[in-house]
């Protein structure tokens, strides 16, 4: 039975021509091996199809701006079912122009106290995307859905790529509460998330605020918490990226409200009690 992976690609003797292909949980080794894409020595990302434990063939391949230990780390950490998430998220990263916005999310992208945890988290207890990873899945969504929406209102490229990280950020403060945590060891919080998002980042805020205080301030105002359900903000991508994540929170609850639905059913009530309606289907 055939099927697809993201694997990395890189030559490691070069005399003897030898190739490594890497994926999450396999090790091929190809020596004078001809992948039917162009190959470069520097290594890249590829899909790839495999049968069982046998390599078959490159489907595409792409050389990505981004550190090789950013590719090889994550590939450890990605839960099944974040395979497109993760792709998406390096090809993204790996497009974002401006120097210093793409520095700031590379070594948040190469900080595994931040990443690991990123990519098993739930992103809340008992509502949208409260399975183990879900946290990865709706934070690729909501930066994913904020660059669409960027690119219909044609914003410039900086913002772009601006409201592509907060998009992927605005959450993160949410691996360290509770429900992320052992509970054994009892060192998860309650509380806003948005505030211990300015924990998690502290170092890279502080890093960024020295090189850009635009960018600083900008992302910063898209990581803190709404207060009492204001109307306006000041920052478009602040607008932008909260339009994505209600969004993707509300598909993903009205799915999950009429999953194993008749089809004919109108209505359905979501586990946290709100009531969705549809369209009629037969």
């Amino acid at each position: 039975m055939t099927d697809f992976d993201l694997a990395w690609i890189n030559q490691i003797d070069a005399v003897n021509d030898i190739w490594s292909v890497q994926t999450r949980d396999k090790q091929f080794y190809k020596q004078k091996y001809r992948f039917g894409v162009p190959q470069h020595t520097d290594g890249y990302v590829a899909v790839v199809e495999l049968n069982g434990s046998q390599f078959i063939r490159v489907l595409e391949a792409v050389v990505l701006q981004l550190p090789q230990d950013v590719v090889r780390t994550h590939f450890a950490w990605r839960q099944p079912d974040q395979l497109d998430a993760q792709g998406m998220l390096w090809h993204h990263a790996a497009l974002i122009q401006d120097r210093v916005l793409k520095e700031f999310l590379t070594n948040i992208l190469l900080d595994a106290k931040i990443m690991h945890p990123f990519y098993i988290a739930r992103a809340s207890q008992d509502f949208h995307h409260n399975e183990t990873g879900g946290l990865f899945k709706h934070s690729v969504q909501v930066a994913l859905a904020a660059i669409e929406i960027a690119q219909n209102y044609g914003l410039e490229q900086p913002d772009v790529d601006c409201v592509f990280v907060c998009g992927l950020l605005h959450d993160i403060g949410k691996i360290m509460m509770f429900y992320n945590i052992d509970k054994h060891r009892q060192k998860g919080v309650n509380g806003q998330h948005e505030a211990f998002s300015f924990m998690v980042l502290a170092e890279h805020l502080e890093r960024l605020k020295a090189q850009n205080k635009t960018l600083f301030e900008a992302i910063s105002a898209t990581l803190s918490v709404n207060v009492n359900g204001k109307k306006h903000c000041e920052y478009v991508i602040e607008t932008i990226v909260r339009a994505a994540d209600r969004i993707s929170a509300e598909v993903y609850q009205c799915r999950a409200a009429f999953k194993d639905k008749p089809a004919g059913q109108l209505y359905a009530n979501y586990k946290s009690g709100k009531r969705y309606k549809r369209l009629w289907h037969t």
